[in-house]
């Protein structure tokens, strides 16, 4: 019935986010809600609406290129109620845990730890080499199978042999080559 009251009214309420913070608390019924609010409703539950945000809409991320989200992290606490009281005066009262608390209820994470690289690209890279060897693998043996080739005739030994007597009569290599360990006088290998 809250919620059907709350939609007729929001047909003449500005759809313009309210400039006050708005913290819903599920003991009680809820102040009455602009349109943008109560359709976000679902989504952002009691957290704070602090500002103007992504393209006006009451989201929150963690980006460089837009440090300052809409809606705090959590939904207030009654510590953290407390600590917001104590925020808004003198700062120098606080303990570092107690910024620190406060910080982690506006925001998730800090820019260093949303800014770490996470090491993605080394899993990626790693599966990315295992299925390049596992399609090459399989490419070889479909290749093997489909295109079952005898040997060419010059892989003979009948050729091969001649093939070396070819290169003994044209004396190739004769420093270091197949030349150099043939005995021409006598016609056979040197020892």
């Amino acid at each position: 019935m809250l919620q059907h009251q709350s939609r007729a009214n929001a047909s003449t309420v500005s759809s313009v986010v309210q400039s006050s913070p708005i913290v819903l608390d599920n003991r009680k019924a809820p102040p009455p809600l602009d349109a943008d609010r109560m359709r976000m409703y679902p989504r952002i539950g009691n957290r704070q609406i602090v500002g103007y945000g992504l393209k006006g809409k009451p989201e929150y991320f963690d980006l460089v290129m837009f440090p300052c989200p809409s809606i705090r992290w959590e939904a207030d606490t009654p510590e953290t109620a407390v600590l917001r009281k104590k925020e808004q005066g003198d700062w120098k009262q606080l303990s570092i845990d107690e910024k620190k608390r406060l910080y982690r209820a506006s925001f998730r994470q800090t820019f260093e730890e949303f800014t770490a690289s996470s090491g993605l690209w080394k899993w990626t890279l790693g599966w990315g080499l295992i299925a390049l060897s596992a399609l090459t693998l399989a490419y070889d043996g479909w290749r093997r199978l489909a295109y079952n080739f005898d040997k060419p005739n010059s892989m003979s030994d009948e050729k091969l042999k001649q093939q070396m007597q070819f290169h003994i009569a044209a004396r190739q290599g004769p420093m270091n080559g197949l030349s150099s360990k043939w005995d021409y006088e006598t016609g056979t290998w040197k020892k």
